[in-house]
């Protein structure tokens, strides 16, 4: 882990979700309203998230979360296990825009990940 990283809080993360919001077209403005937890929250994801007592949970869509990571700086999703347990770790964090075209795209598939 970097010595100079921080995890990022609660009010930045706020502060970008509006950011991040401003770039979405109006289908995915319409998705993210649908799926967007109410407020983030903390989100285990062991062992990568243990450092910064997890990574931000911001949107779920049925037995998928998107989430925060602050190591990489960017959004991923992921299966969850249980509440508040992201299973797959995202080394490429993305932009919000691009994780909610991700998760469009899989979900046209037969077997939708909303199901």
């Amino acid at each position: 882990m970097n010595k100079h990283w921080k995890p990022v809080s609660y009010p930045q993360l706020v502060s970008l979700l509006v950011h991040e919001r401003q770039q979405l077209d109006d289908s995915q403005t319409a998705l993210w309203d649908v799926i967007r937890l109410p407020s983030p929250e903390l989100w285990q994801q062991h062992p990568w998230g243990d450092e910064g007592c997890g990574f931000w949970g911001v949107a779920v869509c049925g037995r998928h979360c998107i989430s925060y990571n602050d190591i990489n700086q960017g959004f991923g999703f992921s299966v969850f296990p249980r509440w508040a347990m992201i299973q797959d770790f995202n080394e490429h964090g993305q932009p919000l825009k691009k994780v909610l075209k991700q998760l469009n795209e899989a979900a046209m598939e037969p077997e939708s990940l909303c199901s």
